[in-house]
């Protein structure tokens, strides 16, 4: 169910918005950012190139009352230790005052039929704390391991062998 008044369009019509996502990203996740070498002005770029609307990398972003609530991508690479799997999904990020309201089931299911829509056979994601909600949503586990000393889950969602990921 769509929480109410939440809107979600994508990143290329609201490109001054990059700084913002990728401050966001950058607060989140900063021991990602620090065991990948990465500074802020990287994390920037990578939001600057998700600027598509027809190809990815590309990033959708939910708003409510007027505000920026949230974002996710699709982006061709996601985790280092993974070089040969293409396509994730990957950048969820919900503002903590709207957490737990639903809008990030919202922009996971947007993302998803995004990848549908570019015919992507199948997309990845890796979590170390939503394992839960990702298999609500219809996504499957198929690997453990442990990154940036956690332990993480990457899971797909394969349109090949399923008709909709929230069935």
């Amino acid at each position: 169910m769509t929480p109410p008044n939440i809107t979600i369009d994508y990143l290329a019509n609201h490109p001054e918005l990059a700084e913002e996502l990728a401050r966001f990203s950058w607060n989140e996740w900063p021991s990602i950012y620090e065991h990948r070498g990465q500074t802020f002005a990287d994390a920037l770029s990578k939001y600057q190139e998700r600027t598509n609307v027809d190809s990815i990398p590309l990033a959708l972003v939910a708003f409510a009352e007027g505000k920026l609530v949230g974002t996710v991508s699709l982006k061709d690479d996601d985790l280092d230790i993974r070089p040969e799997i293409k396509h994730w999904l990957g950048g969820l990020f919900v503002v903590p005052e709207w957490r737990g309201r639903g809008v990030g089931s919202v922009l996971m299911r947007q993302a998803v039929e995004e990848a549908r829509r570019l015919k992507v056979p199948r997309i990845f994601l890796w979590t170390s704390s939503a394992e839960g909600l990702y298999l609500k949503l219809g996504w499957q586990p198929v690997e453990r391991t442990d990154y940036c000393g956690t332990r993480i889950v990457i899971m797909q969602n394969d349109f090949t062998t399923s008709q909709r990921s929230d069935e």
